[in-house]
């Protein structure tokens, strides 16, 4: 076929003009072309922007029904490196929380389902082990929740592939700790559906037991690494090419480190002092190796105060769309601080003293690439929204506090009975987005809220996926959205 002088010069015009479109989004996006594996991604620099004015649109309660009695464990709220809730694409939430059950080794824990303009309803149920359980969403909306029942060492998958009409258990197979040690578990997923979940031993030497899922070949494997010591309550990032990084926080009994143990019994003889950024450059070798860096150790201003126990421990970690290993940490003696990882150094180390309440503050960003730090007010009374100022572009430079009144759904200051704000983020397996869905936990109460971080709620609300690879914008008058779509 023949194509005329004039069509020729009309089609290499196009492709000149598609070409330069792409080249302008990129530089206005920020891209870094990357010069990874096919495998990796190309990540979103964040520049300054204006910040969103947060709205707060929904607020109810999940449950009364919560396991929270004072000085009983474990509670419902325990661990603020839990995942507690899920979006679907279709809009479905799913969170879960644990009832009482027969004793401490079989908590109860109740999947709760809202669809859309929906109430929340009980869907499934199941022995829990010890611990709140974990859920994430997975790759095509899969609903993924794991337990371990009985407190036995053995490790529930339990899993919807079909937005929560149904579900499968699978034993996820590995040498867990067995003899009623359950061992502080977290789970994270990566956008492309692999999921990492974790198991921590005894303090010393200490345990990192890990299974990790590949989904491309819809296949678990087992791995433990030997540490120094115990480190717990661990947020974890499976990356793009084959590599894992978590950070944790170190919990061992006090003599460990060669500190007096409590004379009172009923006082706690752990100690937390020391927060660790771990990663592992390949997870596929036969004995994936462990790099830890350290991001920071308060030691005991008097060594011989055993109730000085909570000297640092992370409250948030999140890797943002440049790539880089965003750490919340509360400084017992200095209070809130970030600190942000990058290529394995630790770049910045600041204080965030504007924070009311740095006990229980998580970290995100909106489609923008903007960044907000959310937490919980000092009384209970109010969820605080702090985004970044115009000039900000990592989250350490804060706007004037946003406050949302939730004072007739209270939630309260202690660390192990009321949880902190959890919201729907990339390492549970969502897309950034200008509205998330969170829970936060106050004793035998679970409450549900969603907030628009840039309060555009009567427009299109946005995701993102993080990071992207390409962008096409589809547009739903349905539902009202403008979705963000990776190829």
């Amino acid at each position: 076929m023949k194509i005329s002088h004039k069509s020729a010069i009309i089609l290499i015009a196009s492709v000149l003009s598609l070409v330069a479109i792409v080249v302008l989004a990129m530089y206005l996006l920020g891209i870094k072309p990357s010069s990874e594996t096919a495998s990796s991604h190309p990540f979103v620099t964040p520049r300054a922007s204006a910040p969103g004015k947060p709205e707060l649109i929904k607020l109810e309660q999940v449950t009364d029904q919560a396991f929270g009695d004072e000085d009983t464990y474990v509670p419902n709220s325990w661990g603020a490196h839990k995942d507690r809730i899920i979006r679907t694409s279709r809009g479905d939430l799913f969170t879960t929380y644990i009832s009482q059950g027969d004793d401490l080794n079989d908590r109860e824990w109740h999947l709760m389902h809202k669809a859309p303009d929906k109430g929340w309803q009980e869907i499934q149920s199941g022995n829990a082990g010890a611990e709140p359980i974990n859920i994430v969403l997975g790759k095509n909306d899969s609903i993924h929740l794991f337990a371990w029942p009985q407190t036995q060492g053995k490790l529930q998958h339990i899993y919807s592939t079909d937005n929560g009409a149904t579900f499968k258990n699978e034993w996820i197979a590995g040498k867990w700790q067995t003899g009623n040690e359950q061992g502080y578990s977290s789970v994270g997923v990566n956008d492309r559906g692999d999921i990492v979940i974790d198991q921590t031993g005894p303090d010393k030497p200490g345990i990192f037991n890990w299974a990790y899922f590949n989904a491309d070949t819809n296949k678990w494997t087992f791995h433990s690494n030997t540490l120094d010591f115990r480190y717990t309550y661990a947020f974890l990032f499976p990356g793009y090419n084959n590599d894992l990084s978590f950070v944790a926080t170190r919990d061992v009994q006090r003599h460990y480190l060669n500190l007096p143990q409590p004379a009172n019994m009923s006082s706690t003889p752990w100690i937390f002092n020391e927060v660790k950024y771990f990663h592992i450059d390949d997870i596929t070798a036969s004995q994936p190796k462990l790099t830890p860096l350290l991001i920071k150790e308060v030691k005991p201003q008097d060594p011989n105060n055993a109730e000085d126990h909570d000297l640092v421990y992370v409250t948030d970690s999140y890797v943002d769309t440049a790539g880089r290993m965003h750490i919340l940490y509360l400084n017992e003696y200095e209070g809130l601080h970030q600190a942000i990882v990058e290529d394995g150094k630790i770049i910045k180390d600041v204080a965030m003293p504007n924070v009311d309440f740095g006990q229980k503050v998580r970290i995100t960003q909106d489609t923008q690439g903007h960044f907000y730090l959310i937490s919980m007010g000092a009384q209970g009374a109010t969820l605080n929204i702090y985004p970044g100022s115009s000039d900000d572009t990592d989250g350490t430079q804060l706007a004037p506090v946003v406050k949302f009144n939730i004072s007739h759904f209270l939630g309260c200051e202690d660390y192990d009975f009321c949880h902190s704000p959890t919201f729907t983020v990339p390492r549970n397996g969502h897309q950034l987005s200008d509205t998330i869905d969170g829970v936060y936990g106050n004793h035998n109460h679970e409450y549900y809220f969603r907030i628009d971080l840039r309060g555009n709620s009567t427009g299109a609300a946005k995701s993102m996926q993080m990071p992207f690879t390409s962008m096409v914008i589809v547009y739903s008058d349905e539902k009202k959205e403008t979705t963000l779509h990776t190829r």
